[in-house]
């Protein structure tokens, strides 16, 4: 089975491309870079050149596939981008569409509204689908932390007391190779909400970090336009700010970001990791060793 991985050089598709390799599959990972592409060629994975903006760069990618799974940055074109490469999936008669969503309840601003145009073209295809939706990440919202955390031991944000189902990298990638290693009728037609056990406010996280790693770190709140400038004044672009970080904080402090579901025991028959587990196995990244 070849399985194209779009996305392939980010935090979901560069883990999922590892794990669907160390379970045999042959990886197609695309990437824009012909460097990138040479650098993750690596036993069962085959880094191939394409761009999703120029469908002929990747036609020949697709039609040497089975199964796709798709994920792209958030960005303002994530809808077209998509679309695109769902209909090349249609094109190609691939047998399954594995897409990252988010179990984040966006509720129509321009995150969702992009990744609704994507949505509403999976679910005309044809193709058998399934949508693995991820909770807050904790690698993108805690290993951002980094050097608040390094030089002050705090973590600053402006959630508020919103309460977050926050979930493991590992666990969601576990789900996402279940899925595309299986039946594509098993899972077809489901959104698979993957979150943590349990739903917690940053203060609260903070707590549970603060006791996994045996020292103290405090939640720094701040009310959104003082976080903004922060970001803008530590080297963040501002016309990034608002689909990669301030939407996501908007959403969490309106309590939009507490869901919390059984899916990943469900589909692993396994526990979801906690954020004090999450904090000891990542001591060392979060400069803690």
């Amino acid at each position: 089975m070849k399985i194209l991985v779009t996305g392939a050089t980010g935090m979901f598709g560069s883990r999922i491309s590892q794990r669907l390799a160390e379970q045999g599959a042959e990886v197609l990972a695309l990437t824009r870079n012909p460097e990138k592409a040479k650098q993750i060629t690596s036993g069962n994975i085959t880094g191939v050149v394409g761009d999703l903006d120029d469908p002929a760069t990747i036609k020949d990618s697709f039609e040497a596939s089975d199964r796709m799974f798709m994920v792209s940055p958030m960005h303002p074109d994530l809808g077209r981008r998509e679309s695109g490469a769902i209909q090349m999936a249609v094109e190609s008669e691939l047998d399954q569409i594995v897409k990252i969503f988010g179990s984040v309840r966006h509720e129509g601003d321009a995150l969702d509204r992009a990744h609704q145009i994507a949505i509403d073209s999976l679910k005309k295809s044809g193709v058998p689908w399934t949508m693995v939706s991820p909770q807050t990440v904790m690698e993108t919202n805690l290993l951002g932390q980094v050097e608040g955390i390094k030089q002050e031991r705090s973590m600053f944000g402006c959630a508020g007391n919103g309460k977050i189902g926050m979930v493991a990298l590992e666990d969601c990638v576990a789900v996402a190779t279940r899925v595309l290693l299986s039946n594509p009728a098993e899972f077809a037609g489901r959104n698979l909400e993957i979150t943590g056990p349990e739903a917690l406010s940053y203060a609260e996280i903070a707590a549970e970090m603060s006791a996994a790693l045996e020292c103290t770190i405090k939640y720094v709140d701040m009310p959104e336009a003082e976080f903004r400038e922060m970001l803008i004044a530590y080297g963040m672009n501002p016309e990034d700010l608002e689909l990669q970080i301030l939407c996501h904080f908007r959403q969490m402090r309106e309590g939009n970001a507490s869901l919390v579901t059984d899916t990943f025991e469900e589909v692993t028959e396994k526990k979801a990791t906690s954020v004090r587990e999450w904090a000891k196995e990542h001591r060392e990244q979060l400069g803690l060793a």
